[in-house]
């Protein structure tokens, strides 16, 4: 794909491109204040609930980039008591894929239970079957490796479905320090080709973006930047994720807007990240060969709030309007980044 020169939001030239696919209202004003002045909130959130069309894609390979699974603490302990999540196991996740219409799962380790892949093995043996229990080769994981792996163990996690070691940098849930991260990315590129999972504040990306250069594969970031803050289009940080995605250096999961935005905003019964939202759009105008999607299931970080994961992946449809687009980035982008088969061409159910 031809490279189109980069251009920063920053910059006023970033505005005379065509606007960001989603970026325009879907109803007029008039027609909103029309309808405002005969319902209520709740009768107008029931209309829309009503008349909605769903924009779940239904494709064949679609993939959720970006899920956790806890299994009962008796199967597989946690490292400790200071981070012990509620019991979410793959049986349970295995649901959702099939009522969101989704073929493929990327599991992550989560760093409850530390450098021990136990649960990530046995997630990964549960759902690498397809969502109608037949063929193989559905799922893959990224595990989080110490810079003491043999080779040995690197090779066990590619044989279980491991194609990348995640680097969690966000405290308190640090496994690995920043002085280890050099010669670890170099290692499990060299040993088993693999890439980087990196999850940071990126109002920081600015500040290690000469070492995320420096390593050898590519670098997969979290969360749509994880901007734990509010960032404005000149940020350092955005700026960084710019330049590194130009760079064919990063690409980037447009999952967990939750964990970017504390307050988020009601929409109906249904919250809006419009800080996320906006960042998941210039993204998406910026650079869609480089996206991929993931649910975040099931939202460690929540708390008590309850998240919708068919709302998580509706709200990709909004960012994008675009069936191309979101074919892009559930099928295509993930079977080239996460080494799944090429996904047959089939239109939406």
């Amino acid at each position: 794909m031809a490279k189109i020169p980069l251009i920063l939001p920053s910059d006023p030239a970033f505005y005379d491109l065509p606007p960001p696919p989603g970026s325009e209202p879907r109803r007029s004003l008039e027609s909103m204040l029309a309808k405002a002045a005969t319902a209520t909130d709740d009768e107008e959130h029931e209309r829309e609930e009503a008349e909605r069309v769903p924009d779940r894609p239904l494709l064949s390979g679609a993939c959720d980039s970006h899920i956790h699974v806890f299994a009962e603490p008796k199967r597989f302990a946690y490292r400790d008591e200071a981070y012990s999540p509620e019991a979410a196991p793959a049986t349970e996740y295995a649901a959702t894929r099939q009522r969101l219409g989704l073929d493929r799962v990327v599991v992550v380790q989560s760093s409850a239970y530390g450098f021990d892949h136990d649960c990530l093995i046995d997630a990964l043996e549960q759902l690498d079957t397809g969502p109608d229990g037949t063929g193989q080769g559905h799922a893959r994981g990224v595990a989080a490796v110490a810079s003491s792996v043999t080779d040995g163990e690197l090779r066990d996690l590619v044989a279980a479905g491991c194609v990348a070691t995640r680097f969690q940098m966000r405290d308190p849930w640090r496994l690995i320090d920043w002085t280890e991260t050099d010669r670890l990315a170099a290692r499990v590129h060299d040993t088993v080709a693999w890439d980087v999972e990196l999850q940071m504040d990126g109002r920081f990306l600015a500040e290690v973006e000469p070492r995320l250069m420096s390593w050898p594969g590519r670098v997969i970031v979290d969360h749509i930047g994880c901007f734990l803050g509010r960032v404005g289009d000149r940020d350092p940080g955005l700026r960084a994720l710019l330049r590194l995605i130009d760079a064919d250096k990063v690409w980037v999961k447009l999952s967990g807007p939750e964990e970017s935005v504390n307050e988020p905003q009601r929409h109906g019964q249904r919250p809006r990240y419009r800080d996320a939202e906006r960042i998941a759009r210039q993204l998406i105008r910026f650079a869609p060969e480089r996206l991929v999607w993931g649910s975040n299931w099931p939202h460690p970080s929540a708390g008590e709030t309850e998240i919708d994961d068919g709302w998580m992946l509706d709200l990709l449809g909004d960012w994008t309007e675009d069936e191309a687009l979101r074919r892009r980035i559930l099928v295509d982008n993930a079977a080239e980044l996460f080494r799944f088969a090429p996904a047959a061409a089939a239109e939406p159910s």
